[in-house]
């Protein structure tokens, strides 16, 4: 009984060995950061809203590397919409209304966009009577949505962008 709880033992070891060397983990943000973007430097275009900075602020804390002469540029394009954009007394309050978040990111280099891709983030909030908190929630749940839309770049900049790339590609879209 002894014998076969040790190759029982000694098989389930030598699985997890065999496992550990097939399969690697490497981190996503860092000096070691898996993908070879950790050597990604970009120049960040300004933002032309709160929105937009939201979504560059966190690709700015992904990619920190300090760009040269000769990186290209990220860009970040974002439009928010819903299907109710204004304050009226004719909806009922405490009612949930949708928005959307969506964001382009074009990293442009000398020869042109290297690298596009659009995400969208859906999200809702519950209106109410008093004008300032539903502004509130609103402007809160826009910032939610550029979070996460940000945070849907930025794995589509780590699957689809390598340093160095320099002709068009056909974009990402979702």
């Amino acid at each position: 009984m002894k014998s076969n709880r040790l190759a029982t033992l000694i098989g389930v070891a030598l699985l997890s060995l065999a496992l550990a060397a097939c399969s690697s983990f490497t981190p996503v943000y860092g000096d070691r950061a898996g993908g070879g973007l950790s050597e990604a430097r970009f120049f960040f275009a300004e933002p032309g809203s709160r929105i937009e900075q939201i979504v560059l602020n966190r690709l700015r804390t992904v990619f920190p590397q300090p760009a040269r002469p000769g990186d290209p540029t990220l860009s970040v394009s974002v439009s928010a919409g819903g299907a109710y954009e204004g304050i009226s007394n004719a909806f009922p309050a405490r009612r949930p209304l949708g928005r959307r978040v969506t964001a382009t990111v074009s990293i442009v280099g000398a020869d042109g966009t290297a690298f596009s891709a659009t995400r969208f983030v859906d999200t809702s909030y519950q209106s109410d009577s008093v004008t300032p908190a539903d502004a509130a929630a609103a402007d809160g749940a826009m910032e939610r949505a550029a979070r996460a839309v940000a945070e849907s770049l930025r794995a589509a900049i780590l699957a689809g962008y390598r340093p160095g790339m320099s002709a068009p590609v056909a974009p990402i879209a979702r």
